[in-house]
């Protein structure tokens, strides 16, 4: 999959909505791009979405999210606004006031606008917080401009979910460079959907499993969930990965391999990737995370892989509005390929 493709695809699915445990409109694209490549492919009843190369040798599952960071309803208020809390590691100050989408139980979207409140005064309780205290979820509402009679009657409720709104989703271009709200784990599944296309006809001696797994954000729920079920010896978990000052990583086209994160990952299968890389000719970036977690980690905590390692593309504004390289959609596709092939 040439590079324009692949930021294409990548557009795709970033304007598809898919706040955890809600997923079905990005769930439509990955079908198709599976389905396309001739893999057999099938949904499991907890969502996730599997494309199976058959082979003798080593049961290996790659997997990428297709769940995003968002916010759901705790309440629709008399005024028909919505209290919201997030789902994952949203923040209301990476959003800011502003449109979001609101998802309804027919699969439609509602308009809403986050909201703070006015504070061109001196004086009440917004003012003061203001001046005071980071924004948080508490100090938020959704404007809808209905009614709670209103809301209701269009299947909002508490428990529904809102994603930043559609047009916020408009990947900008700055040189090399990406930015877009939501661009994880999507980059991931543009990934593992050009990996699936490359390999289907390689006849690697590898029993190959691609899973878009589900409910990442909010503990890695799917993965664990699929591993159970395939019972694979080899994990790998390709991600977004967050360029934090702990860490001596940079915004590249080089990868990120994750030696450590909630789980540490074997070290032999991490130096592997770096050499690849180097190989390849665009170099790794070795990282221990302090607080991050992949699929790859959650599967290696609850012992379902034999091996799992986890890597993937530089990411600044976690969370946010991220910011990558676009030429690292094209190397970590490339990486994950040569470490596939260093398998059989």
């Amino acid at each position: 999959m040439k590079k324009e493709r692949m930021l294409s695809l990548l557009q795709e699915l970033v304007g598809c909505h898919s706040p955890s445990g809600d997923e079905g409109e990005i769930e439509a694209v990955i079908k198709r791009e599976f389905e396309a490549t001739g893999a057999k492919m099938w949904q499991d009843a907890a969502s996730n979405i599997y494309a199976h190369i058959p082979g003798k040798g080593p049961k290996v599952m790659v997997a990428a999210h297709k769940d995003e960071i968002s916010m759901i309803a705790t309440h629709v208020l008399e005024n028909g606004r919505l209290k919201v809390r997030n789902i994952g590691g949203s923040f209301p100050w990476k959003y800011g006031e502003g449109p979001v989408d609101i998802l309804t139980d027919d699969g439609d979207t509602v308009r809403g606008i986050l909201s703070v409140g006015s504070t061109h005064t001196r004086t009440g309780w917004i003012s003061e917080l203001a001046t005071q205290r980071a924004l948080t979820w508490d100090l938020v509402t959704v404007f809808t401009g209905l009614t709670a009679e209103e809301t209701k009657a269009k299947g909002i409720h508490s428990g529904s979910r809102a994603v930043v709104a559609r047009e916020r989703k408009q990947i900008q271009q700055l040189g090399d460079y990406i930015a877009c709200y939501a661009i994880d784990d999507r980059m991931g599944l543009v990934s593992i959907i050009a990996a699936l296309q490359e390999l289907k006809d390689a006849n690697l001696p590898l029993d190959l499993y691609f899973v878009a797994s589900t409910m990442e954000e909010i503990g890695l729920m799917g993965a664990i969930r699929a591993a159970r079920v395939i019972e694979p010896e080899i994990f790998v978990a390709i991600d977004t990965s967050p360029v934090t000052h702990d860490t001596p990583s940079v915004v590249s086209a080089s990868p990120i391999v994750w030696y450590g994160e909630a789980a540490y990952h074997l070290k032999r299968d991490c130096d592997k990737l770096l050499s690849l890389a180097d190989e390849l000719g665009f170099g790794a970036q070795p990282v221990v995370y302090d607080g991050s977690g992949s699929d790859a980690g959650g599967v290696k905590r609850t012992g379902m892989a034999d091996r799992t390692v986890a890597f993937g593309f530089p990411r600044d504004n976690s969370h946010g509005y991220e910011i990558a390289h676009s030429d690292s959609l094209v190397n970590v596709t490339s990486l994950l390929v040569a470490f596939l092939k260093s398998l059989s």
